[in-house]
């Protein structure tokens, strides 16, 4: 059967075929601090609320990619449904999280992938990486099953398909994941996995001719091992190291999780996450697996940690350690970076409630997790993302019961730790600290009990207390630019 017809009987059919994974060199290791399990912190809830920022009936199992241009606006991609066909839907959003334009990247295909990238390119635009089928002509060079890209400049109001393609792998529509970056001189690198491969590509194939492209030089092909299935695979450049991250759905300890593998300039070893699998079994993280570069060098991926329930996200320095942020019942996880270097990091749990929290300009110590409720009270969220690149966060999420895509932005939050003896009818001292992902905030304000303090440059200040009754004592700390923290001290009788 050739590559044409094949594709249209798969789309037809809804059958697959075949992909792998790629390999990878160490990087820093981290201080035995950052390797410590992290403490706990109570979410503090942020106030404020959910915006649509889509316009159609977005589908189901559409991913939201991001990236923000020099001129601070955040664009976003994801997939809506028209009718039985697909299209992709950007959107251009202000910093205060409000929309202020909409395109189509590519317009409406017989089918197109869900997890599409959007990347910006060496000149200051944007480059939406992507797979499908344009229509059911087996001629047409779009509806080879092939990965694509299509550019826009910075305001992302005006599109154009490019004449090649960046894969010649013609299995990249079917969907088990499309990893994307750029090296520093514009050149692309482009993955695409389905069963028990991953095939990836440095470069393009520049023509439109179906022929030309399916006889070009074969891409690269790897595989981690005996993983029956490759899933969510992403691609980071860091210094132009490029690597790439799967989740392999294996039959044991040694071929199922989260790996992590160098692929450019040469291929590395396999590197298998740390708490990826628990007793050889693992959960599916339902989204391209989160996976960033950080500034300064390395790449940091988080990811679910238990089975059959995740009680964590594992947050990894490939080669190096790791730290766990505990809640309950995890179900999608993204991460981000910023120049600065901190991270952010947000999540779904099983009540489809959305949570995130920043960490520090280096390590993966992270502040107090903000809790940001869910867009409506039926909400069911099945996909995730979010953007670090300002101080505040910004998060995005698509709820399946609506069929929206819907945005909140987050600041970070404080960790107010107090503590003091106190007891009924008397006067006493309550020393309060004030952190920022572990640094010491300088004039926060802490209240409670009737009185307050400023937090000097050790993020430290003095309460005086006298409690009228048995029980416990509030505090708070607020600060311009922070989610407040909270904390209590016991008052004995």
């Amino acid at each position: 059967m050739s590559t044409r017809t094949r594709a249209l009987a798969l789309l037809a059919s809804g059958g697959l075929a075949a992909a792998a994974l790629s390999p990878a060199a160490l990087s820093p290791a981290l201080g035995a601090a950052d390797a410590a399990a992290d403490r706990r912190t109570p979410d503090a809830r942020v106030t404020g609320g959910w915006r649509t920022v889509s316009s159609g009936a977005v589908d189901t199992l559409s991913e939201i990619t991001l990236a923000r241009t020099a001129d601070g606006v955040l664009h976003a991609v994801y997939q809506q449904d028209v009718g039985s066909a697909d299209e992709l839907e950007h959107a251009a959003i202000a910093t205060s999280g409000s929309v202020l334009a909409r395109s189509k990247p590519v317009g409406t295909w017989a089918t197109l992938v869900h997890n599409p990238k959007l990347l910006r390119t060496p000149t200051g635009g944007l480059r939406l990486v992507f797979s499908g089928l344009q229509d059911t002509d087996t001629a047409n060079f779009y509806s080879q099953g092939h990965a694509y890209d299509t550019v826009s400049d910075a305001s992302g109001a005006a599109w154009s398909l490019q004449p090649r393609a960046l894969t010649r792998f013609d299995y990249a529509y079917s969907g088990y994941g499309t990893g994307a970056t750029t090296l520093s001189d514009g050149t692309a690198v482009t993955a695409a996995s389905l069963n028990s491969e991953t095939h990836y590509r440095v470069g393009t194939i520049d023509t439109t001719d179906p022929a030309t492209a399916s006889a070009a030089a074969p891409d690269g092909v790897a595989s981690a091992g005996a993983g029956s299935y490759y899933w969510h695979t992403q691609l980071v450049n860091s210094g132009d190291t490029v690597w790439m991250v799967t989740y392999v759905d294996g039959a044991s300890e040694a071929s199922e999780g989260i790996f992590a593998q160098q692929v450019h300039p040469t291929p590395g070893p396999v590197l298998k996450a740390p708490g990826s699998t628990t007793g050889g079994s693992s959960l599916n993280p339902d989204q391209t697996v989160a996976a960033v570069a950080r500034p300064g060098g390395g790449v940091v991926v988080a990811y679910k940690t238990g089975y059959p329930t995740a009680d964590a996200i594992s947050v990894w320095q490939v080669g190096g350690g790791v730290r766990r942020v505990r809640s309950d019942d995890v179900d999608q996880v993204a991460l981000d970076t910023g120049s600065t270097g901190r991270l952010w990091l947000a999540w779904v749990d099983g009540s489809d409630e959305v949570h995130a929290a920043r960490s520090g300009p280096s390590g993966l110590g992270f502040g107090a997790v903000q809790s940001l409720g869910r867009p409506g009270s039926g909400a069911d969220l099945r996909r995730i993302a979010v953007d670090a690149s300002l101080d505040q966060g910004t998060v995005l999420v698509n709820d399946v019961t609506t069929r929206r895509v819907s945005l909140r932005t987050v600041e970070p939050g404080l960790s107010l730790s107090a503590s003091g003896g106190l007891r009924r009818g008397r006067t006493g001292s309550v020393r309060v600290k004030v952190t920022d992902a572990g640094d010491a905030v300088k004039g926060a304000r802490v209240t409670g009990g009737g009185d307050s303090c400023t937090t000097n440059a050790r993020g430290r200040c003095t309460v005086r207390v006298t409690p009228r009754r048995a029980g416990k004592v509030s505090f708070v700390a607020v600060e311009d630019g922070y989610g407040s923290g909270r904390d209590v001290v016991k008052v004995k009788r």
